[in-house]
């Protein structure tokens, strides 16, 4: 194994029957313990992810949205649950009110209360509950009531706050005024909860009223959160609001479930993958592969200059032609890759038109899809099993706590995801009814010999693809264990900034030399700056062994038996 200067601070996760990594030990302590309970990685998934709204709270939750890439070993099935954002029916184009000037969500033109990103109105149809329940239903071994129970004892009892959690919470407390309940929810005598000290047990949260909506989906599955009494709660909370969702958008909600073809997977070094829904991820991977990545090493100021200007350029042809399939041609690749010098920065890249390359061979594109599910505060987990079982799950609010609206009688809290959507009217990511925005999520799982061997993702909005693309490259083209592989040190960059964003950990003379090339060089801390995204990963090596790896930022959790 081939590694970089900087030591991983982590040890690797090695098993012989099930391995989990997750956004905290809970959630992968969750998932293992339910496999040595007789269930298969996605019996163990799903609880973990059930479990994920408890350990990160702002992070994730029932009331949130998200997509899971499954690998089912004795079907020889791969299949995505996709449950990112879908719009209530009554959406309409110019349902927010625009204000002058732009620096709203992802760029985008300001919108009056910010009612696109907190409120009611930001809330979107909610698709976590039906994902995990048909994942479960279709591969899935155990009873959902088996596997939810970890999650409703935690609830009842309490989960110990961490340091990470403390701080968010604290973020979010000037919107509590206008929303009491979500400071019912998390706050400790009026204050944020403190974590645990040398001398003293950290404050625990308990979700009495998350358990009875936990009880009430193991007793009636998805039904139970799309109709009747949990559902007759959400609208009606939803709707004093001033929000559009109707009880009809939940009643008549289902998971997005795509049983992959060969023609939806992709090629990388001579390996076979899906990139989980993301059409950056493969235009990302094709250019990179015209370039031998091996020979620079993990290390060099080449190969991190190509990293930038790759996802830079990348994301210049996104934006530009979010709906287009030639964006995923190998040949397309290989045009913007020749524009992509090896010694210098071309500042301001004009975006490469895929309109030669349409009719090459590419996987097919939903065309009323193509971003990122996801807000800034997310989270990933990934398990496999001895017998090749693979689930590869990202889940999330949004922003953190989403929307802030809480649910009466119900602990759910609800998303944000109508700011996935262009506020402008007439434009290619405007809003509309029925309208998901572009597919971008990625969950990606390889394939060596026609069985999986790597699945990885990460949080953080559009720079998790920063720690999805790092962690692939290291694993595969710099041959580095699944532990080093997520945590060594990231670069990112992007269509909207002038910037070169570089993990504070690359060396002095590496940023220097970049600078050189003509690279305007921000140095930040990964920790503090929220940057880079946080990947989680697993891997099943040529012998069936299982390993797992997740970079500690923010107190992630790997576990396996």
């Amino acid at each position: 194994m081939r590694q970089s200067s900087i030591a991983s601070t982590r040890e690797e996760v090695v098993a012989e029957n099930g391995v989990v990594a997750g956004g905290h030990d809970l959630i992968a302590q969750t998932g293992v313990k339910i496999m040595q309970q007789g269930g298969n990685a996605v019996d163990g998934g799903v609880a973990a992810a059930f479990v994920a709204q408890l350990a990160e709270p702002g992070m994730c939750g029932v009331g949130g949205n998200g997509i899971i890439c499954v690998h089912a070993a004795d079907r020889g099935e791969t299949t995505v649950f996709d449950d990112t954002t879908v719009p209530p029916a009554a959406a309409t184009p110019d349902m927010f009110e625009l204000l002058p000037g732009q620096g709203g969500f992802y760029g985008w033109e300001n919108v009056r209360d910010d009612a696109n990103i907190i409120g009611h109105k930001s809330v979107a149809i909610p698709g976590t509950v039906a994902g995990l329940c048909a994942v479960l239903e279709r591969y899935g071994t155990m009873e959902i009531q088996d596997v939810l129970a970890p999650a409703i004892e935690l609830a009842e009892n309490g989960v110990e706050v961490d340091t990470r959690t403390t701080i968010t919470i604290a973020r979010a407390m000037k919107h509590f005024d206008r929303f009491p309940l979500l400071g019912k929810l998390y706050l400790v005598d009026g204050l944020p909860p403190a974590p645990g000290t040398f001398w003293a047990p950290g404050d625990k949260l308990r979700y009495p009223e998350l358990a009875d909506t936990y009880r009430a989906i193991a007793a009636d599955g998805a039904d139970a959160f799309y109709k009747g009494r949990i559902a007759g709660a959400i609208v009606d909370e939803i709707t004093r609001g001033g929000g559009i969702l109707t009880y009809d958008d939940l009643a008549n909600y289902e998971s997005d479930t795509r049983e992959l073809q060969e023609e939806h997977f992709g090629e990388y070094r001579g390996l076979r993958y899906t990139p989980g829904d993301s059409n950056f991820l493969t235009q990302t991977l094709n250019i990179l592969e015209n370039f031998d990545l091996a020979s620079f090493g993990p290390d060099s100021p080449t190969y991190r200059h190509l990293m930038l200007e790759t996802m830079r350029r990348a994301w210049v042809n996104y934006f530009a032609f979010p709906r287009e399939p030639g964006l995923l041609s190998k040949d397309y690749a290989a045009e913007v890759a020749s524009r992509i010098r090896l010694d210098k920065v071309e500042h301001d890249p004009q975006p490469v038109s895929p309109a030669p390359y349409q009719e090459s061979e590419s996987p097919p594109q939903n065309q009323e899809s193509t971003k990122s599910v996801g807000g800034h505060d997310t989270t990933t987990l990934a398990a496999a099993d001895r017998a090749g079982n693979v689930f590869n799950m990202l889940t999330s609010l949004g922003n953190a706590f989403g929307s802030y609206v809480a649910i009466p009688g119900t602990g759910i809290v609800m998303n944000d995801h109508m700011c996935n959507f262009d506020p402008v009217p007439g434009r290619p990511l405007s809003l509309g009814p029925s309208r998901r925005p572009p597919r971008g999520a990625h969950v990606p799982i390889f394939f060596r010999d026609g069985k999986p061997f790597l699945a990885v993702d990460a949080p953080g909005a559009r720079r998790s693809m920063s720690g999805v693309v790092h962690a692939l490259i290291h694993y595969i083209d710099f041959d580095m264990d699944i532990q080093s592989a997520m945590e060594a040190p990231r670069v990112w960059a992007e269509a909207l900034y002038e910037e070169s964003f570089l993990e504070s950990r690359i060396p002095e003379d590496v940023q220097r030399t970049l600078s050189e090339m003509g690279h305007h060089v921000v140095s930040m801390d990964a920790a503090a700056s929220g940057g880079f995204g946080r990947p989680t990963g697993v891997s099943i090596d040529e012998n069936g062994k299982l390993h797992a790896g997740a970079d500690p930022l923010y107190g992630t959790g790997v576990a396996g038996f």
